[in-house]
């Protein structure tokens, strides 16, 4: 297993640098287990020159090519749908900030590599009025079943409107830290040359990696979207702050934990194992099933949440309670 991971982690640096990956001659079921791994991982399209300039055979190579050609059409078709939501609110005088995903992906060597989820949307104070716009002129049916964000369908594309950029309800630390971000892009300019933006950037990147973490799972994609802000923003932001900022909210081990893996050293091999291949058992449960899935998971999980949280066991546990209580749809979402 640690081979597996080390080869998937090859293939990744190989991709970001645009080297041959130094890799032992392999079995087809190999290159097939591995396949199906880096799709799991949000990263194939990414690694589709990697594995080619490493002499993966030609059976596995064409549905690869088949996953790289896909990802790159998928990416131009969000970036047009992103850009006419974007248009139509500007129309309107309202301005985006566009989160996560779409906006990490320009540091990526190929943008269009960088798979896409949803659309991350923030829309500063007019978030209620972006939504009016989005049912009104978008024609759509925007929901409200989730904390810090509303969501609708457009054209194919999912889109979340955010008027938090955290859960502020869970943990209770993240009201402050919410606050905290707010405060840094409060002028609306984000201009990559300001460093209050940037530093946004790597708090936000941050903070929301570690709550994945410590809810379900993070994957390599995230992994990649680190490394690559924290190289792009290199000399724009404070390093030492973001150091005492994550110490500040318990942060610092996880911190820690993929600053190592970013410049290759050696990382814990649970904290490797969780990542990679992350716990997908009864993932797709429902109903009961499902919420029983996610108990038994909150119980796993303590040892993550020790990494990025310090808040205490029992003001964690009752927040959840009161978060699902306040979005009782959230208890069954497929995270």
């Amino acid at each position: 297993m640690r081979q597996e991971i080390d080869i998937a982690i090859a293939l990744v640096r190989s991709a970001i640098d645009g080297t041959t990956p130094e890799m032992e001659p392999m079995e087809a079921n190999h290159w097939w287990r591995l396949f199906r791994l880096m799709q799991q991982n949000h990263v194939a399209a990414l690694c589709f020159d990697a594995v080619s300039k490493a002499g993966a055979p030609r059976d596995v190579l064409m549905p690869w090519l088949s996953e790289h050609e896909k990802a790159i059409e998928w990416h131009r078709y969000q970036r047009q749908v992103q850009q006419e939501v974007v248009d139509v609110m500007q129309q309107r005088g309202i301005e985006t900030l566009v989160l996560k995903g779409t906006h990490t992906a320009q540091y990526y060597p190929q943008p269009e590599l960088r798979e896409f989820g949803d659309l991350d949307l923030y829309f500063y104070d007019k978030h209620d009025e972006a939504d009016r716009v989005a049912r009104e002129v978008l024609r759509v049916s925007v929901s409200n079943d989730a904390h810090h964000h509303t969501k609708y369908n457009y054209k194919g594309v999912t889109v979340e409107s955010h008027y938090d950029f955290l859960n502020i309800h869970y943990p209770p630390s993240n009201r402050r830290y919410e606050a905290m971000l707010k405060e840094l892009v409060s002028d609306g300019d984000v201009s990559l040359l300001t460093s209050h933006f940037s530093l946004f950037e790597v708090l936000f990147l941050l903070r929301h990696m570690a709550g994945h973490f410590a809810a379900s799972r993070i994957t390599l994609r995230d992994l990649v979207d680190w490394t690559l802000t924290c190289h792009a923003l290199q000399n724009q932001v404070d390093w030492g702050l973001v150091r005492r900022t994550a110490s500040d909210y318990g942060m610092e081990p996880f911190l820690t934990a993929l600053n190592a893996i970013a410049e290759g050293q050696d990382a814990d091999n649970r904290i490797m194992k969780d990542i990679v291949y992350g716990d997908i058992q009864d993932h797709n449960a429902e109903n009961v099933g499902r919420l029983l899935w996610k108990l038994r998971r909150w119980r796993a999980n303590d040892w993550k949440r020790r990494m990025v949280y310090n808040d205490s066991s029992f003001s964690l546990f009752l927040a959840s309670l009161t978060s699902h209580a306040e979005k009782p749809q959230s208890i069954l979402h497929k995270m």
